[in-house]
């Protein structure tokens, strides 16, 4: 891989020290033999004794109000989507989204928000007054039982462990899909501080070097390769951090097993525990870890990963990390704060000791470029 493409990856060379690499680390975690880390769709029915009915007089656009059921305060960010044409919309500071009525005068919409049960409901446009429908949304309630070490990928599950498997999980490619979303609808530029050190074998942390480095939305986070996440190219190796982008992706869930492990404490806070390993088909290194999701709003607060099968002689021997997120709007979250360490050697009679080096990648500024999304200022959690 050249240079220039390499971005929010590992990467080894064996040339150049990486911490006389400046600015041209970029997203990436390089070894030379340093290595730097990175932070993250109507069917138009043809009738040939029918007419098609006529709209004409009635409001082009439907106004769709999200609520909670309980409080009955609007809430932002909530995803409503035709399921026919693939109209998609967030709802503002108000809980209201526009969307344009087809020509057959039917709306399929299906409406999420982080934290609450989805809702699927057809409007017809003759059959809705005022062109307006309201959807109040009843929150998640995750009913904890003594949960057993049970997968989707093993067969006889406790059906009480595996409908909370489902429900977190659900909860977590919600959230993650919320953020691919949101980045695309209101694309942002990323001010990211970047702290990077090798660890000496003994005493304390000599040089840390640290650079500010900028990011757009759009390309931050590279594509996913089920057992295939370290790349060699002419003596040098990649490794991709595990996005937030990746834990929307179905292609990873068909990859790995998930179970949720019950509630715990977090900083204060009650949460959701939900574990992943590579599925029994992935022979190549891939990701495992952890999510916590708070337990009261769904919200994703961290996420531990490590890099298991690692079994190749080349490229890092052992990779443990975490993210951190941030709510920069309401029921939205993004990375925050993402650390790393890693060793090159393996371990010493079972004993790692000291990793060989250590970052860290702190988001200091978004700053949108098109639209701003509704601050808390204005929305509710």
């Amino acid at each position: 891989m050249r240079e220039n493409e390499t971005r929010n990856h590992l990467r080894t060379s064996p040339r150049r020290h990486p911490l006389e690499q400046g600015q041209a680390a970029r997203s990436v975690i390089r070894s030379a033999p340093f290595y730097t880390l990175a932070a993250a769709i109507s069917f138009a029915g043809l009738s040939l004794a029918a007419r098609e009915p006529s709209y004409r007089g009635q409001p082009s656009a439907l106004i769709v109000t999200v609520i909670d059921s309980g409080a009955r305060y609007p809430l932002a960010n909530a995803d409503v989507i035709d399921l026919t044409t693939g109209q998609h919309r967030f709802t503002d500071e108000a809980g209201q989204a526009r969307l344009t009525w087809p020509s057959d005068g039917q709306l399929r919409l299906r409406v999420r928000e982080v934290g609450y049960q989805p809702q699927q409901r057809t409007l017809r446009q003759a059959a809705t007054p005022n062109a307006a429908a309201t959807f109040a949304m009843n929150k998640v309630a995750y009913v904890i039982s003594p949960v057993k070490a049970i997968s989707h990928c093993s067969t006889g599950a406790d059906s009480a462990s595996l409908d909370l498997s489902l429900a977190v999980l659900d909860q977590l490619k919600q959230g993650a899909e919320k953020y691919d979303q949101f980045r695309r609808h209101y694309p942002f530029e990323a001010t990211v501080e970047r702290r990077t050190a090798a660890v000496p074998s003994k005493g304390d942390l000599g040089r840390i070097v640290a650079t500010r480095e900028k990011f757009q939305s759009e390309n931050w986070e590279p594509p996913y390769r089920p057992g295939d996440v370290i790349e060699y190219t002419r003596g040098e190796f990649t490794v991709p951090l595990l996005f937030l982008s990746t834990l929307a992706d179905s292609v990873f869930w068909e990859h790995h097993c998930f179970v949720a492990r019950g509630v715990q404490w977090y900083q204060g806070t009650r949460v959701v525990r939900l574990d992943f390993t590579p599925s029994t088909d992935i022979t190549g290194p891939d990701y495992e870890g952890t999510a916590l999701l708070d337990s009261a709003t769904s919200y994703l607060l961290r996420v531990e990963f490590h890099l298991a099968n690692l079994r190749q002689r080349r490229g890092p021997k052992k990779m443990d990390g975490y993210i951190t997120f941030m709510s920069p709007s309401p029921f939205v979250m993004v990375p925050d704060t993402t650390g790393a360490i890693w060793w090159l050697r393996s371990a010493d009679h079972g004993e790692w000791g000291k990793p060989d080096y250590a970052q860290s990648l702190l988001l200091e500024e978004l700053k949108y470029r098109k639209e701003t999304p509704p601050g808390y200022e204005k929305g509710k959690q």
